[in-house]
């Protein structure tokens, strides 16, 4: 079975997020996000990203406001004290049904044992930054079958 870079991306960003402190319903919300994040706007910058939300959210919602300092570790946008991305919030719920109802119990959970794996040895200097973490973490790995990885 093939396992595409969206989940093992969602599950990397879950791991690195409860290594930084979030709780668990908050850590698979950013993990979504943060998947969501890079499958969309991986040629467009931050500043032209949040411009474009921002501008989707006035229109639709014009007294909300998009809060840059929740998530601002990874570069996400919150609106009620969630992600905020592509035009929409993500929850616990949206990582749940794009793991675990995608892919199902037995392989989400060798998918996060990987991505678990993986944090473990990331220094936190390194989950902290969004530049490190890519280029250090991500990318050696990002082409890694986790049903092979995982033990």
């Amino acid at each position: 079975m093939f396992i595409n870079r969206f989940p093992k991306m969602a599950a990397l960003q879950k791991y690195r997020a409860l290594a930084l402190g979030y709780d668990e319903p908050l850590a698979e919300a950013i993990g979504i996000a943060e998947a969501t994040k890079y499958a969309i706007f991986k040629n467009l910058s931050y500043r032209g990203r949040t411009a474009k939300e921002r501008e989707f959210l006035q229109k639709k919602f014009p007294t909300k406001e998009l809060d840059d300092t929740t998530f601002a570790l990874f570069k996400l946008q919150a609106l009620d004290g969630l992600p905020f991305v592509g035009n929409r919030v993500y929850t616990q719920e949206d990582y749940q049904r794009a793991i675990f109802m995608r892919w199902g119990d037995e392989v989400a959970k060798k998918i996060e044992e990987w991505a678990k794996n993986i944090i473990q040895k990331c220094p936190e200097e390194v989950l902290k930054s969004e530049n490190k973490f890519f280029n250090e973490c991500w990318k050696p790995h990002r082409d890694e079958d986790p049903l092979s990885a995982a033990s």
